[in-house]
């Protein structure tokens, strides 16, 4: 049996906790928030009837009997409570991105390592059936080479250090940060970054929208265009799909015709479209990325085993948002 205390019990750690609540080898025994009825309210829900409750993380670390933590604060506040988790002994999992600055992440990663602690990253995404299928057939060289993902999305997150450059900064680096780490893992290393940002709304610290591009050293290439500072309720067109000189990858099932069995309440889809009219569905079942992530982590935490996602991971993909921020601001390429 794991037993998880929880550091800052706001959205994103209410989500985690939901898809533990089914996990077999998982119980809840703490949580910490600088908000106490944050706190209750937490452990009331997905806390063990003796779950104890805590405004200062330091203290829950001091319990023998908490084995992991799971830190779910705004990104600029990572690093002192897994720093203090992996000095405690606890195996940690942080949400993303790693932390505001390199610097920070390099601690963060000399920590764990120095504890011998077991730390994963929440790039909840490696464990999405979706985009790994979408990586078998990119690597397949279905698409040929190079290719190009593209990608465009807007919105406005509901809490505003999202969109402060110093706490969160904003839409490419932590929307796109699962956006960095997977290229990384499906495209290999980046070369350099090419991006121009801007600010469409006052409240907004710092940049909130952006247009990015990252040049993969395979000559593969990964754009982005993304809004934070939209007017509340504005429509925003979306895009995700991949061309190559072979056609085009479609997220979805575009073809003329449905492959024999395609369920689409239990099954996605990706629809190849190529020269002459050629068209080819790839089709992939559904499933809970959270939950799976949730199995695993539990499964090697418990076993003090290292998780998928590494500290290693979270700084590579963390650097390249950075460039991305430099790069932005700067309105020039960028090396990694």
């Amino acid at each position: 049996m794991l037993n998880i205390g929880f550091i800052a019990c706001g959205g994103i750690a209410r989500h985690h906790a939901s898809r533990l609540a089914n996990v077999r080898g998982a119980r809840i025994v703490a949580c910490a928030d600088a908000s106490a009825q944050a706190a209750t309210s937490f452990a009331d829900e997905f806390g063990t009837s003796d779950a104890q409750t805590y405004t200062d993380y330091r203290q829950m670390l001091r319990r023998d009997d908490v084995d992991a933590v799971w830190v779910c604060t705004p990104t600029f506040l990572h690093a002192a409570p897994v720093i203090a988790a992996a000095k405690a002994g606890k195996h940690v999992f942080c949400e993303k991105p790693m932390a505001m600055k390199h610097a920070d992440a390099k601690r963060m990663a000399e920590a764990v390592k120095k504890a011998g602690v077991r730390f994963t990253m929440g790039f909840v995404r490696r464990f999405c059936p979706e985009w790994g299928k979408m990586k078998q057939i990119v690597q397949a060289r279905t698409l040929g080479s190079p290719v190009i993902w593209r990608f465009a999305a807007g919105g406005k997150p509901p809490n505003a250090w999202f969109r402060d450059e110093k706490k969160g900064g904003g839409p490419l680096l932590d929307g796109a940060i699962h956006n960095y780490d997977f290229a990384l893992q499906m495209l290999g290393p980046v070369a350099s970054v090419q991006a121009s940002s801007c600010q469409f709304d006052k409240t907004s610290v710092g940049a909130d929208t952006a247009s990015a591009i990252l040049n993969f050293a395979s000559g593969d290439q990964h754009t982005l265009i993304w809004s934070w500072g939209m007017a509340p309720g504005a429509p925003a067109a979306s895009l995700n799909d991949l061309v190559g000189p072979k056609g085009t990858l479609q997220f979805g099932m575009t073809a003329s015709e449905e492959p024999k069995g395609f369920d689409p309440k239990t099954h996605g889809a990706f629809t190849f479209k190529g020269a002459g009219g050629k068209q080819k569905v790839f089709t992939f079942k559904r499933r809970d990325m959270f939950l799976d992530q949730a199995k695993h982590v539990v499964a090697h935490f418990d076993k003090g085993e290292q998780p998928l996602a590494t500290a290693a991971d979270g700084m590579a993909a963390l650097d390249v948002g950075l460039a991305v921020l430099k790069a932005g601001k700067a309105q020039r390429t960028i090396k990694l």
